[in-house]
C-alpha cells in the first residue's frame, strides 16, 4: 500500500485518457503544484453520492498550460494506471487535498483479437448511425477499450463497471454486451 494524493471527481477517468482539468480550489492547486513540483502522480477516484468510489486511476501531470493571475491553472494530465482506494482521507496531514492508501492495480492477461474484432465492428456501427465523425479503432494488441468508452454510450455507472474490470477480454465481452443492446435502442 502506498499513499496517493487524491482529486475526488464525478467522472470515470481511464488508464491513458488524456483529461484536461480547470483546478481552481485551494487544495487543488495546493495538491497540483506539489505533483507536479515532484513529478508525482495523483488519483481521480470517482464520486457516487458524494462519496469516492474504491477504485481510480492514477493520473501524471503533463502539463499546466496556464496559470492565472488569481492563482487558477489549466492542466493537462494523462492516466497511468489504477488502484483500489482501501482507505479515504479526506485531508492529507499537513496539507489541504485528500490522500487515500491504495494499492495499484495491474490488469491481467492479453486481448482477444477474435472479440476485438467484433466490438470495433459494432463501434463503426454505433458511429454510423450516429453519424459521428470519430475515427474508429483499428485492430490491434495495442488497443485498449479505454480509449474509446467515453464514445460508446456508457453511463457512469457502466463506466465504473469497466475500470473494475481487470482483463482486457472481460472489457471487451461487457462493450459488446452494451452494444449489442444500445446499438437498437438508438436505431429506434
Amino acid at each position: 500500500m502506498s499513499r496517493l494524493p487524491l482529486f475526488p471527481l464525478g467522472l470515470v477517468a481511464f488508464p491513458e485518457e488524456k483529461l484536461n482539468l480547470h483546478i481552481f480550489e485551494p487544495r487543488y492547486k495546493q495538491l497540483v503544484l506539489e505533483c507536479h513540483a515532484n513529478n508525482t502522480a495523483f488519483g481521480i477516484p470517482p464520486v457516487v453520492e458524494s462519496k469516492p468510489i474504491s477504485v481510480g486511476t492514477a493520473m501524471r501531470i503533463t502539463e499546466v498550460s496556464h496559470i492565472y493571475p488569481d492563482g487558477k491553472m489549466d492542466i493537462k494530465s494523462i492516466g497511468i494506471e489504477k488502484f483500489y482506494l482501501n482507505e479515504f482521507f479526506a485531508i492529507a496531514e499537513e496539507k489541504l487535498f485528500p490522500e487515500g492508501e491504495v494499492d495499484m492495480i495491474v490488469d491481467v492477461g492479453a486481448t482477444d483479437i477474435v472479440i476485438q474484432s467484433r466490438v470495433v465492428s459494432l463501434i463503426e456501427q454505433l458511429y454510423t448511425i450516429m453519424k459521428m465523425d470519430i475515427p474508429v479503432p483499428e485492430v490491434s494488441n495495442d488497443f485498449k477499450i479505454y480509449s474509446v468508452a467515453h464514445k460508446i454510450g456508457l453511463n457512469m455507472e457502466q463506466e465504473i463497471e469497466l475500470l473494475k474490470t481487470h482483463t482486457e477480454i472481460r472489457r471487451l465481452e461487457f462493450v459488446e454486451n452494451h452494444l449489442v443492446g444500445f446499438i437498437p435502442v438508438v436505431l429506434e
